[in-house]
């Protein structure tokens, strides 16, 4: 693809989702029953402190509440984790890792290492620092919470 002659910012608008996509399809085909964003979930699943609700998920994901819900649901069907009511406020839906996604993933470890070694093969640190630097700040003009 050239996108020479196109503004920086929608050229990196449009290599957002084509970098999306890609890494969506790769990822899916690595992993059998749990799709590239419920990978991602379970990553940031095991990023908090305390078992977070489907809304405090949705918020560090970027999904809805009905989206969140919908892949935590097929996630507790695979039982890479557990739906379960606050005990406090009942309304709420806490999401527990059973501990099969951290089997998986330690078992996968070199792909894992495969494919990042690949994704960022000749690409200095200090671009590295930039780009994470420019996504946050992205991120946050649209009200994300990275930080």
């Amino acid at each position: 693809m050239n996108i020479k002659g196109i503004d920086e910012q929608y050229g990196i608008y449009g290599m957002l989702f084509s970098l999306s996509n890609r890494i969506q399809t790769i990822g899916d085909k690595e992993f059998l029953n749990i799709t590239m964003k419920q990978h991602f979930m379970m990553i940031v699943l095991d990023m908090f402190e305390q078992p977070p609700t489907l809304s405090e998920m949705g918020e560090v994901i970027g999904c809805s509440y009905q989206n969140v819900k919908r892949m935590a649901e097929a996630l507790q069907k695979e039982n890479y984790l557990v739906m379960e009511k606050d005990s406090i406020d009942k309304r709420k839906i806490l999401l527990k890792s059973t501990g099969k996604f951290q089997k998986m993933t330690s078992e996968q470890k070199f792909k894992t290492v495969e494919f990042m070694e690949t994704l960022y093969k000749n690409i200095p640190r200090e671009d590295l620092e930039v780009t994470l630097k420019t996504l946050k700040k992205m991120d946050g003009n649209l009200g994300g919470t990275i930080q």
